[in-house]
C-alpha cells in the first residue's frame, strides 16, 4: 500500500469519526474549515488531480463528506 493512501485512510477514519460525533466533514485538507474541499485544497493535499471531477458528483466545484467517502471507497474497491 502506498504511503499516500495510508495517510488518506487515516484521514478518512478521522473524518468518519468526526462526522459521526459532530455531523460535520473534517479532513486535514480542508484548510478553511468549511466542511468541503475545493479543487485548490484537494490539489494542495496532493490528492490526484484527475480524480477531483470524478469525486464531485453534484458538479458544484466542492467535495463534501459523502462525495469524499464515496470516492475513497471506490478507490479501495478498485484495488
Amino acid at each position: 500500500m502506498r504511503p499516500s493512501f495510508l495517510i488518506l485512510a487515516a484521514a478518512l477514519a478521522t473524518a468518519a469519526s468526526a462526522m459521526a460525533a459532530e455531523g460535520r466533514f473534517v479532513h486535514p485538507a480542508d484548510t478553511n474549515k468549511d466542511d468541503r474541499l475545493s479543487r485548490a485544497e484537494w490539489l494542495a493535499y496532493k490528492l490526484p488531480a484527475e480524480a477531483f471531477d470524478k469525486a464531485d458528483k453534484n458538479h458544484d466545484g466542492l467535495i463534501d463528506g459523502p462525495e469524499f467517502g464515496a470516492w475513497y471507497m471506490a478507490q479501495q474497491a478498485s484495488k
